[in-house]
């Protein structure tokens, strides 16, 4: 690979993890985004050498609780209900051990993302869930996106001896709240090992383009030629078990199967499933959510 070439996928790779429109020059010069160039084809390698299929998702979001202790603009949380306390959802531990159990026997060591629109701390069952998935799937790696409300030094510490892997706090407000600044005071004190968290500023006018499907107004909405959160590449569960196209599917339109009643991966592998995942790979985009997303509709 030239380095003309590697110096384009690092321009690109801003924008497929910051979600910035593409900027015009790099439209011109390239077809694809990196993640067609690179990501996908690498994943596609790994999954035949990890579970000997191409098709295979690296990255299985599970809703363990619907509730979250914000409502920002750009989150469709925002305008409807269903994240607010009193209407608060969970997940069935015992469901969750099925998931968990299930993934285990595919030996699968990709990404656990056991949150959906909910914040994943204000479950206090969190770190038992962790711990679980940690002893059932050894070389998965399990990812906590939080706003920091409900951060605590204990928390964390329960976290960590679960088994946490990642823990990105998002500060969604003018300055850091105190108690996160108590955390990362206190993470100064242990050992380089023991962080395993990551900290952003969320510019709302700046990294806000989603519209989650049509669900949310943002302030620009980024035109994409692909999908930005490839279905075919996660498995998406909410809290009742549905399996769910993609993680912008807020009211679980497009449903699947659920995993009560049946395996995942005869859920993943159902013919229609399997055509919707090939045309979003292709940048075909049949669903009117779809169409929402990515700006042409």
């Amino acid at each position: 690979m030239s380095k003309k070439v590697v110096k384009k996928e690092r321009n690109l790779k801003g924008y497929i993890y910051s979600k910035i429109p593409f900027p015009e020059k790099i439209k011109k010069k390239i077809k694809d985004p990196y993640y067609d160039l690179v990501i996908w084809p690498i994943q596609r390698l790994k999954n035949k050498r990890n579970y000997g299929a191409w098709d295979i998702f690296g990255a299985v979001g599970i809703e363990t609780t619907t509730h979250c202790n914000r409502r920002c603009p750009f989150c469709p949380n925002s305008k409807y209900d269903r994240g607010l306390k009193k209407n608060e959802k969970f997940m069935d531990e015992k469901l969750f051990k099925k998931i968990i159990d299930e993934l285990a026997e595919i030996k699968y060591r990709g990404i656990i993302r056991p949150f959906f629109y909910g914040d994943p701390l204000v479950d206090e069952r969190m770190p038992k869930l962790v711990k679980y998935v940690k002893n059932k799937l050894p070389k998965a790696k399990i990812y906590l996106n939080t706003n920091g409300i409900a951060l605590t030094i204990p928390l964390y510490k329960k976290l960590y001896e679960a088994g946490i892997d990642y823990l990105m706090i998002s500060q969604y407000t003018a300055d850091m709240l105190p108690n996160v600044k108590e955390f990362f005071e206190y993470m100064k004190t242990r050992p380089k090992k023991e962080n395993k968290a990551k900290y952003r500023i969320f510019e709302i006018e700046r990294l806000a383009t989603s519209n989650r499907c049509g669900e949310v107004d943002v302030p620009v909405v980024a035109e994409r030629p692909f999908c930005a959160y490839p279905g075919h590449y996660d498995l998406n569960i909410n809290y009742k078990g549905d399996v769910l196209l993609c993680c912008n599917d807020y009211h679980g339109k497009i449903v699947f199967g659920n995993v009560k009643d049946e395996k995942i991966m005869d859920i993943w592998k159902k013919p229609h499933y399997q055509k919707i995942r090939k045309e979003v790979l292709k940048k075909i985009y049949k669903l009117s959510m779809c169409k929402k997303c990515v700006g042409i509709e």
